[in-house]
């Protein structure tokens, strides 16, 4: 009989389980598929690596985000433990040898992305290996109505399947009962236990501010950071007011972090490991960060607008205070800023006939679609609306069907025309308004007046706070709480976060620099690519705002002070 305590600790050196982990272990070493409900930061990944280090075969773990599973894969590396992913960054060789290494038995975990399965020739080549358990992150993708649905995911049953029927366990944070059962359906699972830990965290003290205009918002912003002190994650709905808002930032002296999509992947990383290193950084940042990032010392997060669904918010703010200790998380709420989100579900949801317009123009460019580029397509269907996101939510749909491959802009390639029962299942018709009747309920979070964390609890059909939770600006003072749970009060931190990010990978230049350009005269910086051993930049020109790519070895250029 294997002596859990004793992998555990040789492993991963915890001298104990927390929580359910054991009897989710032990269920899922006997051959059980679980469903598994676990707050953020509350050790949901031990459940399934333990296992698959301590059976034989291998485990696959099916992972939503690439730069999440390189993150969960380096950690493991850094242990000693056989684990590897598989994904479109990885190149062609690298892929290669290992399924190799996987076949051969030297691979315990395998991280894959939902979307590899639908890649020609992967699920036979999985099927070959020694497939003996399924782990499924962010579960809550594979429904509808759940706030991050991932068509791919869908498909995971059927690859559950043609495996075998592995063992499997699902594992999330946030899923109604809803969702919850949608799971159940996707995945197979029947009557599989589920396990849990609720949804409290008493060390998060949650609020929402009413604020009246954009400088109200600013103002209580250096208030709340001034006032909880360490590292905070400020998220913004839009990159344009992201923007705005490190501008102003740094008229104050402040220099924080970014992260959003608009960002090269070199950046992206970069501004991360920066926030992870950092005992006081701020990170601005859209939905696109936090999901993986390791650093339990988060003393606040901040919503400058407000998410489209309570799945989404705490989800967010359930990534501060992982230590245990105290942590601040605030709502800056205004009215107007519902629109956006209303908006979000509108670009979520463009209608069967706009997805099949768009599958019908692909298939008219013939040779010429893997020409095509955003811009062009958005042009076409939207005129002078860029903002509107429909397009990408068709092209999203689409390459998740499989009707579609490769990129936009690149080596785009119409494979068929989606059918009508397609369009049906990716689009179904009460989704809009599912997805409205969620940004209701988060509008009467930030309105309603009532215990932050029973309105949460509720809605993740947990009964368990009955009386004032003492832990939000409803049920308690919020000085009075701060002043007992968080460390005394210090300045906000004006270092050079940025330039401390650009020094961990020694790029030449980084985004927002100004450059004189050989041929192009004065530029500003806007994005900064590492390229194999060198780097490149994609800059602005000032005299006409058009845009170019730079190889900053073979390009003639020098930085103008700041």
């Amino acid at each position: 009989m294997t002596d859990l305590e004793h992998e555990l600790r040789r492993h991963f050196g915890h001298a104990a389980f927390r929580g359910p982990q054991r009897a989710i272990v032990e269920h899922h070493l006997a051959g059980g598929s679980a469903l598994v409900l676990m707050a953020t930061g509350e050790g949901k990944s031990l459940c399934y690596q333990l296992p698959a280090l301590v059976r034989d075969g291998l485990t696959i773990v099916v992972s939503p985000l690439i730069a999440l599973m390189d993150d969960q894969v380096a950690v493991l590396r850094q242990k000693g433990l056989p684990a590897t992913c598989i994904h479109s960054q990885v190149e062609r060789a690298d892929r290669e040898r290992r399924l190799e290494q996987a076949a051969r038995g030297e691979i315990k975990l395998l991280y894959v992305t939902p979307e590899r399965f639908a890649v020609p020739g992967f699920l036979e080549a999985a099927r070959t290996l020694h497939v003996t358990a399924l782990a499924v992150d962010e579960a809550h993708c594979v429904s509808h109505w759940g706030h991050d649905f991932r068509p791919d995911y869908c498909r995971l049953g059927e690859v559950r399947k043609a495996l075998g029927d592995p063992p499997c366990l699902c594992l999330t944070a946030t899923a109604t009962p809803e969702v919850q059962q949608d799971i159940r359906d996707v995945l197979r699972l029947g009557d599989a236990p589920r396990f849990h830990t609720g949804v409290a965290r008493d060390n998060l003290f949650l609020s929402v501010h009413d604020c009246a205009d954009g400088d109200a918002k600013f103002a209580r912003l250096l208030a709340s950071l001034d006032r909880t002190g360490g590292p905070a994650i400020v998220y913004c709905a839009l990159i344009k007011d992201l923007l705005a808002l490190e501008s102003r930032l740094q008229r104050q002296g402040l220099r924080p972090l970014v992260y959003h999509g608009d960002l090269s992947a070199h950046e992206r990383k970069a501004q991360q490991r920066a926030f992870v290193g950092s005992p006081d950084a701020l990170m601005l940042a859209t939905n696109a960060f936090g999901m993986g990032v390791d650093k339990p010392d988060i003393r606040a997060i901040v919503h400058w607008q407000m998410p489209r669904t309570l799945e989404a918010y705490y989800q967010e703010v359930g990534r501060a205070g992982r230590d245990g200790q105290g942590a601040c998380c605030e709502l800056l709420y205004h009215g107007d800023d519902v629109a956006i989100q209303r908006d979000f579900v509108e670009w979520a949801n463009p209608g069967a006939d706009f997805v099949r317009q768009v599958a019908a123009h692909l298939q008219g460019l013939g040779d010429r679609v893997h020409a095509v580029d955003l811009d062009a397509l958005r042009a076409t269907f939207l005129g002078r609306n860029r903002r509107d996101g429909r397009v990408e939510t068709a092209l999203r749909l689409l390459r998740s069907g499989g009707c579609t491959t490769g990129e936009i802009g690149r080596d785009l390639a119409l494979v068929r025309l989606p059918d009508d029962d397609e369009l049906a299942d990716w689009l179904p018709d009460d989704k809009r308004k599912s997805d409205l009747m969620g940004l209701l309920r988060m509008v009467r979070y930030a309105t309603e007046g009532l215990c932050r964390k029973r309105t949460i609890h509720e809605h993740f059909g947990f009964d368990d706070l009955q009386d004032g939770c003492g832990s939000c600006d409803v049920c308690a003072d919020a000085t009075a709480w701060q002043d007992a749970r968080l460390p005394p009060a210090r300045p906000l931190a004006v270092g050079d976060a940025a330039s401390a990010a650009a020094e961990t990978d020694r790029a030449p230049t980084q985004r927002g620099d100004w450059l004189d350009v050989e041929g192009l005269g004065l530029c500003c910086v806007q994005r900064v690519h590492r390229r194999g051993g060198g780097w490149s930049a994609d800059v602005e020109r000032a005299s006409d705002l058009s845009s170019h790519a730079i190889d900053l070895r073979k390009r003639r250029w020098q930085r103008l002070q700041r």
